[in-house]
């Protein structure tokens, strides 16, 4: 019984000396400045593939995996973006690379870049609920200032093209409208944190809340009653959007009486250091 005991007691304390293997083999990106200072919140993409944000250390976590080698594209407004191939191995590693501030010295004025650490009390929530999809707790797409900044629309709506959950349907006028996917029902559209409503009210008007005229084989947009986006919202304006598709999961200070289609928000800023 004693030496059952020992054995265990060993097996227990060599346990304890040994790192969990999972925990060994995390591999991260991390993404600083000229001066080794992390930029927060930069946005990632890996292979194309969805956009993340580095954390506070600036840092992504890319979990475990076989060697592999990706494309990597980085940036943050204020700094020179970086794009090219990295091979992350199949044990723990920390990967880095570097993004040169686009502040230049001219004569004797010094332009500098804002600190990407520094937020607008939105944007800094904007950037709390992105990680907290990260983390798996909130079902959304976050659209970030750098990606906005790369595609530069013309009307903010061809921001919204191509996302999981959003139909765009267009009216007599050819003015587009945000509806859940598969639905004829109305996404509720909120600005800087504000609900914005048609002209007949965001409770609704002849053709209902959705938006919509009913009891027609195809829906016809009735516009007193559908918020128009591109009329309402300037694209230049805009900072950040985050889109929650009907049936998902959002955060309390974004919830309206009317979600059961989803809630698109738009926050407006400069986008520019």
């Amino acid at each position: 019984m004693r030496r059952r005991t020992v054995l265990i007691a060993l097996t227990i304390a060599a346990s304890a000396a040994i790192p969990s293997a999972t925990h060994a083999q995390i591999r991260k990106l991390r993404v600083l400045s000229v001066d080794s200072v992390p930029i927060v919140y930069a946005f990632v993409t890996f292979d194309g593939g969805d956009g993340k944000i580095t954390d506070d250390k600036g840092e992504i976590s890319l979990g475990t995996g076989k060697t592999k080698t990706l494309t990597v594209n980085a940036r943050r407004i204020g700094f020179q973006p970086w794009f090219g191939k990295l091979t992350f191995p199949d044990t723990a590693a920390v990967l880095t690379v570097t993004l040169p501030s686009v502040a230049q010295r001219l004569g004797d004025v010094i332009v500098t870049g804002s600190s990407s650490a520094t937020q607008s009390l939105p944007l800094k929530g904007f950037y709390d609920r992105w990680t907290m999809r990260q983390k798996g707790l909130l079902s959304a797409v976050f659209i970030s200032p750098e990606e906005i900044e790369f595609r530069h629309p013309n009307k903010i709506t061809n921001m919204l093209n191509g996302i999981n959950g959003v139909s765009l349907v267009r009216n007599e006028k050819g003015d587009q409208v945000a509806v859940g996917n598969d639905s004829h029902c109305q996404m509720a559209i909120m600005l800087d944190g504000t609900r914005v409503c048609p002209a007949a009210g965001c409770d609704g008007g002849t053709g209902g809340p959705t938006g919509f005229l009913r009891g027609l084989s195809k829906p016809i947009i009735n516009d007193a009653s559908a918020v128009i986006i591109d009329h309402v919202i300037d694209a230049a304006s805009v900072e950040a959007i985050e889109v929650y598709p009907r049936g998902g999961n959002m955060p309390s200070s974004l919830s309206v009486s009317d979600q059961a289609c989803g809630v698109i928000a738009f926050w407006t800023g400069s986008r520019k250091p």
